[in-house]
């Protein structure tokens, strides 16, 4: 077990976030009445701890109105230098934060997964319903 997982495990304790433990490598977070997203990924790396969330899945959208969310994702993630909008291997929209580990503090940790959150309910209230459309 590297020191990042336990740096990880502890600034989660701090959050007092349930979460769950997945073969030592990764966290899964359930933050509940927060967001309508029910589970936030932890993985602990040897340079970066990042925070990963499974949005949408995209592969039912027709091909125009994917190409629509593509462009959209990209134009919030060239405004927003906080959080990351991006596709997974199975086509689904991913919200991904990092933490560099080199100086990392409690307070990063916590401002990262604050904008995580934000990053979630920024999807939901204004992403979401123009996909729906």
């Amino acid at each position: 077990m590297s020191t990042t997982w336990f740096i990880a495990k502890e600034y989660l304790k701090r959050l007092d976030v349930s979460f769950e433990e997945r073969g030592r490598k990764t966290f899964s977070l359930y933050p509940v009445g927060q967001t309508k997203t029910e589970e936030i990924e932890v993985f602990p790396g040897a340079h970066w701890i990042t925070l990963t969330t499974r949005l949408f899945d995209t592969s039912g959208l027709p091909t125009k109105k994917r190409r629509e969310v593509y462009e959209k994702i990209l134009r919030i993630n060239a405004s927003l230098a906080e959080v990351s909008f991006g596709l997974d291997k199975k086509n689904y929209l991913t919200l991904r934060n990092a933490i560099p580990v080199t100086g990392i503090s409690y307070d990063a940790f916590s401002a990262t997964y604050e904008a995580h959150l934000n990053g979630i309910k920024l999807f939901q209230k204004k992403l979401l319903p123009q996909i729906l459309k």
